[in-house]
């Protein structure tokens, strides 16, 4: 009996020390708060209860789940040991609470392949269709539809000679030679170690020719801003190329990546191969009156990708003619829609060098590209040129905008909520989202100072017809017999009526927006507040710079 007793107590013994051993070794996490950038002007805390993932991915996953962020990204993180410069992470150990996490989003892969074109070049182009230019304006910081395409950007049919991926924020640099990476990487232990800047120039002659391809392979025409980001990711990778003496050491790399992007751009013209977006822009191309290499300088504006392509290899304007052609016949058959979309996608180029070479008339272009102005084909043409989807990216701002929207409009007072809160007051939460949109869109334009009448025109269904002069107008149609309100909204560009159908405001200017880039059309000036909003804020498409009425409105969003 003792002896049975005996071994119980040991057993019990030997329990409660091994659970007081794994109690010991087994540390509860803790709660840890990270700093992440998202974004230049959009920085954030997350907060992770459960402390730090133990993968990367778990915690790129964790971030993009939080912050409702669409794409794929990976993390660089703020290394202490030197000067809070950003390195890749590795590993999650790096880690530790408050500490600084940023966005890298991964760009595909782009390489750069140059084509021969046609000898005639943009000259046949343009002496087959009759001038109507389009004005400048102000420089500041209809077809059945078939059935619809599918969204996803991988089934996007985009042609092989268009660029794939629009300008990557932030800008990534190269990979240089291997020579070129060991001697910078040499050189930057001297400058963390003594402050040794380098300056070897044969080196810097081979760095700003890969970056010049770099800078090519998403836009011939980079800005100022572009400049400037290419030249702040250099340092930021390399700080021992920093230049002692200029604003943060990057001066003289902008002013001669200036001048690299134009001795570029001027061999390339020299050669056989010929970029049209290059060659719209010589000489001999321009009109008698515009004959002057500042005039009328042809280039994107709104962020346009492709904006002038090269065509499809082995196709020339005479090949690609023929498509045009056969693709008018296609828009006359029922349910076609993929033939159609091959087609459109094929002709792309040459569609582009007439739209911005010549600026025909809408109802030229209606004639000669028929499958051009149905909803589908917007869409996918605004894909063509930005690489963006148009619909899913324009609904998902502005939704994720409206919350904040509606609190700074109930806020505001004056004329604005003289004119306006009648018809916020019946936002509620029990309206549709389609409704919400609608009502969003228009107390928006009248926010920014600007008249919703310039956009939106209502009137009874058979008042139409005196309502189609407009230059550019979203035309409400009104009818007491139909249970919706409004019976249906129809875009009418150039006096014509291009689409109808929209069904709503919002969407009506979604595809007013794909008209414009599609048909390469200017902004209304009396609304130019509200198309930078669509396009800055609602598209993301160039973002950075913004009117300063705009800058005010993110400000106020962001808080």
């Amino acid at each position: 009996m003792p002896s049975i007793l005996t071994e119980f107590l040991k057993n019990a013994i030997s329990f409660t020390v091994s659970l007081q051993l794994k109690t010991t070794h087994t540390p509860k996490k803790m709660s840890v708060q990270l700093r992440v950038i998202i974004e230049e002007n959009n920085i954030r805390k997350l907060t992770l209860p459960s402390g730090i993932p133990n993968k990367v991915e778990d915690l790129v996953s964790e971030i993009i789940e939080t912050f409702q962020i669409h794409g794929e990204f990976g993390l660089l993180y703020e290394d202490k040991d030197f000067g809070n410069q950003f390195f890749t992470l590795h590993s999650t150990s790096d880690l530790e609470d408050k500490a600084t996490v940023k966005l890298v989003r991964k760009e595909p892969l782009i390489t750069l392949d140059l084509h021969p074109l046609d000898e005639s070049g943009l000259s046949s182009t343009q002496s087959t269709l009759e001038t109507h230019p389009v004005d400048d304006g102000e420089e500041y910081s209809s077809l059945a539809d078939d059935v619809e395409p599918s969204s996803s950007q991988d089934t996007v049919l985009l042609p092989e000679s268009c660029r794939s991926a629009p300008w990557p924020v932030p800008f990534q640099v190269p990979t240089f030679s291997r020579d070129i990476e060991f001697i910078l990487a040499e050189a930057n232990k001297s400058y963390h170690a003594s402050g040794t800047h380098f300056h070897d120039a044969s080196v810097k002659s081979a760095i700003m020719q890969d970056l010049a391809k770099a800078v090519f392979s998403y836009t011939a025409y980079p800005s100022n801003m572009q400049i400037s980001s290419v030249a702040e990711a250099l340092l930021e990778k390399f700080p021992c190329l920093k230049e002692p003496g200029t604003f943060a050491g990057m001066y003289g790399w902008q002013q001669r990546l200036k001048y690299k992007m134009h001795n570029f751009r001027a061999k390339l013209k020299s050669q056989k191969y010929t970029y049209p977006e290059l060659e719209v822009n010589t000489l001999k191309r321009k009109r008698p009156t515009d004959a002057a290499p500042a005039k009328n300088v042809k280039r994107p504006k709104k962020a346009e990708v492709n904006y002038l392509p090269p065509h499809p290899v082995g196709e020339n304007e005479d090949t690609l003619e023929k498509e045009r052609l056969e693709l008018v016949n296609e828009t006359k058959k029922k349910n076609n829609a993929k033939v159609i979309e091959e087609k459109m996608s094929k002709t792309f180029s040459i569609r582009r060098l007439e739209v911005v070479t010549t600026g025909p008339a809408v109802s030229v272009l209606r004639e000669r590209w028929p499958g051009l102005f149905s909803k589908a084909q917007i869409k996918e043409e605004f894909r063509r040129i930005t690489t963006v989807s148009l619909e899913e990216t324009f609904m998902l701002n502005l939704d994720g905008y409206t919350p904040r929207l509606l609190q700074l409009m109930h806020a505001k007072g004056g004329a604005f909520a003289t004119k306006m809160h009648p018809l916020l007051s019946t936002v509620n939460e029990f309206q549709s989202i389609e409704k919400k949109r609608d009502a969003c869109i228009c107390c928006l334009i009248e926010y920014l100072g600007e008249n919703q009448e310039e956009l939106f025109q209502d009137c009874q269904e058979d008042e139409l017809e005196g309502h189609t002069n407009e230059i550019m107008k979203l035309v409400v149609i009104h009818n007491p017999a139909v249970e919706e309100d409004p019976a249906d909204v129809c875009v009418v560009i150039e006096g014509i009526k291009v689409l109808n159908g929209c069904g709503n405001r919002t969407t009506a200017c979604i595809l007013l927006m794909g008209l414009i880039y599609a048909l390469n059309l200017e902004y209304p000036k009396k609304l130019k507040y509200t198309f930078e909003v669509f396009q800055k804020l609602f598209l993301k498409l160039d973002g950075a710079k913004l009117l300063k009425k705009v800058q005010s409105l993110k400000r106020k969003l962001m808080e």
